[in-house]
């Protein structure tokens, strides 16, 4: 069990790991691939998972939907995307355990950070809805990095932006490529299970630091 005692600062992925957001993008999906009379094509959300939005707008309109603009997509996915994050219910997204994980860690003065492909548009509003906005001291996204979470960038913004030093972190991930990215400059990475990438679960057992199924199992440490 990795020690959380010699931990100074978490970082938490939110897409799939502190919320349960594949469903909603797989609504979205869904919606945006109908409206062109296709269906989502195999495996798009896996190699999409770890892009910032313009990154996905490139990958989709060079592979899919060549006679489209990348700006195009992106103004639609925003309105569908706010739909989804600003809805009254929204709090309903996060996963068991995650938003009194949070609170505990910041009551035993962990610094705390969240790290996401998403925009403040839409990882605000839900964590606003779920009461833990406030509890964490600083954000990064990819935007700002410039770099998606196949580069540990991202990561490194993190401690940079928390004031400490990389191996005094653990990131909080569900998806396998940013974990290694996480892993690769030295912090401690947790793997957490979301039913979108069930494949890579077993490697992700294997690459983490400490992997669960639940954050319930760490409320019962």
């Amino acid at each position: 069990m990795m020690d959380f005692k010699k931990i100074r600062a978490i970082i938490f992925d939110l897409d799939g790991t502190l919320i349960d957001s594949m469903e909603i993008w797989r609504e979205i999906d869904e919606d945006f691939f109908a409206r062109r009379k296709q269906q989502v094509p195999e495996g798009y959300q896996e190699q999409i998972a770890h892009l910032g939005f313009r990154e996905c707008a490139k990958f989709t309109v060079e592979k899919y939907l060549p006679q489209e603009s990348e700006d195009a997509l992106i103004e639609e996915w925003n309105v569908l995307c706010r739909e989804k994050y600003r809805a009254k219910d929204s709090a309903k997204y996060f996963k068991p355990g995650a938003m009194e994980l949070v609170r505990r860690f910041k009551e035993r003065g962990v610094r705390l950070c969240v790290a996401t492909a998403s925009s403040p548009d839409y990882f605000m509003p839900v964590l606003e809805k779920g009461g833990v906005a406030q509890l964490f001291d600083v954000y990064a996204t990819v935007e700002e990095t410039g770099k998606n979470k196949s580069f540990p960038d991202i990561f490194l913004n993190c401690a940079k932006k928390l004031k400490v030093r990389p191996e005094e972190c653990a990131v909080f991930e569900d998806n396998l490529i940013a974990l290694r990215s996480a892993k690769s400059c030295g912090m401690c990475a947790v793997g957490v299970y979301d039913a979108a990438a069930a494949a890579f679960w077993a490697q992700m057992r294997s690459e983490a630091d400490l992997a669960i199924e639940s954050f319930e199992e760490l409320l019962q440490k």
